[in-house]
């Protein structure tokens, strides 16, 4: 679960006692331990290797610099909700290419920061939204990637205000109206509609939810082909959850039993597997 322990009733950090880094540091002070990072985030990628993911850690679930540091260093992505992380997740090593701009409510001002710098995603929320990423890709002359974060109604079974992918919640389009999205804005020159994106919920404690979701999107992919869409990456969020008591969280092996022998035909033709973790590495 994590490198924290107590020896003799002494908590250490790794082989570092937390009582020794207290009195050469003061009080109070947060401790971090690079090797429970690194573990999380090598066994996330490790576990769904056959669909070879860009892992892009949720900087909004812990910004310190110093942990986007260690992370970046071993090839992880950022996903970002703002100029702001995007910025510091460049002042950490990460190339924007292999950022991802998620959230709700990004400012004009930010899209256009993020445009120039060349985030390598957005994460488009709604029409509006994606008109006014598509008018200052084209006001900077340059092309962006968008993905479509679409709603599959599934329900993730966990905390009602953090479940987010039933078809009644806010966030995200349904399947139908995604097929409409696409026939409006799939041709645009600046800003190619060319991903979906997913997050049912967080934490999500069970595997048959995310089954669930790939099953429809694997679908919409489909329907998308054969009115002449081409899916190049899928997102598929984050909410795995964290350890936080022994045996809470399925392994990451359980998750990646669900969903990557649903993809295989996908990344098969080339579509680009995304993770957004941010609990499952940091929180415990």
């Amino acid at each position: 679960m994590d490198r924290f322990s107590y020896r003799d009733g002494e908590l250490f950090a790794e082989d570092v006692s937390i009582r020794a880094l207290a009195a050469e540091a003061g009080t109070p002070c947060f401790v971090y331990s690079r090797a429970t990072l690194e573990e999380h985030y090598d066994r996330l990628v490790e576990a769904f290797s056959p669909s070879d993911p860009l892992g892009c850690f949720s900087v909004k679930s812990c910004s310190n610099i110093n942990v986007l540091r260690v992370l970046a260093e071993r090839g992880a992505g950022m996903d970002v909700v703002s100029a702001g992380e995007l910025n510091r997740a460049a002042a950490a090593g990460v190339e924007p290419s292999k950022c991802v701009y998620a959230g709700v409510g990004k400012s004009a001002f930010e899209i256009r920061c993020s445009v120039i710098a060349g985030v390598g995603l957005f994460n488009c929320e709604s029409e509006q939204e994606f008109e006014n990423i598509a008018r200052i890709a084209k006001e900077q002359n340059k092309t962006v990637r968008v993905a479509l974060r679409v709603n599959p109604d599934v329900d993730p079974k966990t905390h009602r205000y953090t479940s987010t992918g039933k078809k009644e919640t806010k966030v995200g389009g349904d399947l139908e109206r995604a097929r409409r999205f696409f026939a409006a804005y799939g041709r645009d020159p600046y800003a190619r509609l060319e991903g979906l994106h997913l997050h049912i919920g967080s934490p999500v404690y069970a595997t048959e939810p995310y089954r669930e979701a790939m099953g429809k999107t694997a679908t919409l992919v489909g329907e998308l082909e054969r009115d002449g869409f081409a899916i190049r990456s899928i997102d598929l969020g984050g909410g795995f959850g964290a350890d936080y008591e022994s045996g809470q969280s399925p392994p990451l092996t359980d998750y990646a039993a669900a969903l990557v022998p649903l993809a295989k035909p996908l990344y098969d033709t080339g579509v680009r597997f995304i993770l957004a973790p941010g609990r499952m590495i940091a929180a415990n």
